[in-house]
């Protein structure tokens, strides 16, 4: 079977991984909610000891290979199976955040404040600069596609934003802020 796999063409072998894909599919339909559990948990154990194994050559070959995958079958979609694709992880993305911890919460923003400060220190001063310009021209689009309706309302909640961020700040921050 691995010898076939190694002979195979990049198109077979894709077709293979699909055929698979639809294989594993059908099977997990058929799955109780705890079987489905249970095989997401083995699958989770299954990848990690096999992820522990590979040096780093290896995780970036990995990595590459599943960016070039991935952006093949990007590449190959419709812009409406675009948009289903992006109105399903906005649902799916509703539905976690919706059900998090007030202490989860705080855990996912720590992360993410991490990971964003991780990743701001490793630019370079064009990058920042890149990432300046960027960001000011999509802002500017978004402003001039606002009505002054939305306008209006758009101050009104940071002005209601900076009153609740200034209430909460204890006396020395306020000095500090004032200083």
């Amino acid at each position: 079977m691995a010898a076939k796999r190694a002979q195979a063409t990049p198109e077979e072998a894709e077709r293979q991984r699909m055929l698979a894909r639809e294989r594993s599919a059908a099977r997990r339909a058929a799955f109780t909610p705890e079987q489905a559990e249970r095989e997401r948990t083995l699958a989770r154990e299954r990848n990690a000891t096999r992820r522990a194994a590979l040096t780093s050559e290896q995780v970036e070959h990995e990595r590459t290979v599943a960016q070039e995958r991935s952006a093949a079958r990007r590449a190959a979609l419709t812009s409406e199976e675009i948009e289903e694709q992006q109105e399903q992880t906005r649902e799916k993305v509703a539905a976690w955040r919706a059900a998090l911890t007030p202490e989860q919460v705080e855990h996912e923003c720590a992360v993410a404040r991490d990971r964003s400060a991780a990743r701001r220190a490793a630019l370079t001063s064009e990058q920042v600069e890149h990432e300046r310009t960027v960001a000011r021209d999509r802002n500017a689009a978004r402003r001039a596609a606002l009505t002054s309706e939305e306008i209006e309302e758009q101050q009104e909640q940071t002005r209601e934003k900076v009153a609740a961020w200034r209430a909460a700040l204890t006396p020395e921050q306020v000095e500090h802020e004032c200083a």
